[in-house]
């Protein structure tokens, strides 16, 4: 078991975005949570991350309670309209993909032979090659978004959680994004996306999480989930 949610609860102040959340997500699933606005989804990123703190309960990553983790350099998080983040950042494209391959966060590292071919080989996958001198904050929402999803996967994460990836994505760039996540995900990394995008959660994901009124109401393999009357509803 790679993530153990027992008894999650938060809140922002005015009732529990999540409460009595529970949930286990096994090494090398691709799981896509789907579910109606105000569900919580984005929120349990959040706490998986390591950016908010639970009001009750506990998650577990790789066997240790959240809390006593340290190994975030095995964790990538791609954030919901990422341009948000970038408007002002004056960094080059590759520059903010190189990140990516800093471990443990050091901002001195230097970066090695093998980081710079691992840049290079994610700058071309993604289709950056002719932005990659371009200032972050100059692209569109859609080309950010590509960048903030090469920086994650070039850190060659363990675990990576994505909340919207395709949000911001033109159709030929969606399409293209589920084959490069399905090959991710065939190289073992477990990967956890919210969507609301039903077609990409079916598409490529091979368990799904519903979510509603921030508790899992159901869960199984993404065939059976979209064939089941029980969710006709989701579909």
């Amino acid at each position: 078991t790679v993530i153990e949610i027992e008894k999650l609860g938060y809140s922002y102040g005015e009732g529990w975005i999540l409460n009595d959340l529970s949930l286990k997500i096994e090494q090398g699933d691709f799981v896509a949570v789907i579910g109606p606005n105000g569900a919580g989804k984005s929120t349990l990123l959040r706490l998986l991350a390591g950016i908010l703190k639970p009001a009750q309960g506990r998650i577990a990553i790789f066997g240790q309670d959240r809390e006593n983790f340290t190994a975030w350099d095995k964790i990538g998080y791609v954030p919901q309209n990422p341009a948000r983040q970038h408007r002002a950042f004056p960094i080059s494209v590759r520059e903010v993909v190189s990140l990516g391959r800093l471990s443990g966060g050091s901002m001195f590292q230097h970066y090695t032979h093998e980081d710079k071919a691992a840049v290079d080989d994610i700058i071309e996958r993604f289709s950056l090659k002719e932005l990659a001198h371009r200032k972050i904050g100059e692209l569109s929402g859609g080309q950010q978004q590509r960048v903030a999803i090469a920086r994650a996967l070039a850190t060659d994460p363990a675990v990576i959680y994505f909340d919207e990836p395709t949000s911001a994505l033109d159709a030929e760039w969606t399409d293209d994004m589920h084959e490069l996540l399905r090959g991710v995900a065939a190289q073992g990394t477990t990967m956890v996306v919210v969507t609301h995008a039903l077609d990409f959660a079916r598409s490529v994901s091979d368990r799904v999480v519903f979510m509603e009124a921030g508790r899992v109401v159901e869960t199984g393999d993404t065939e059976t989930f979209f064939t089941s009357p029980k969710t006709a509803r989701t579909r």
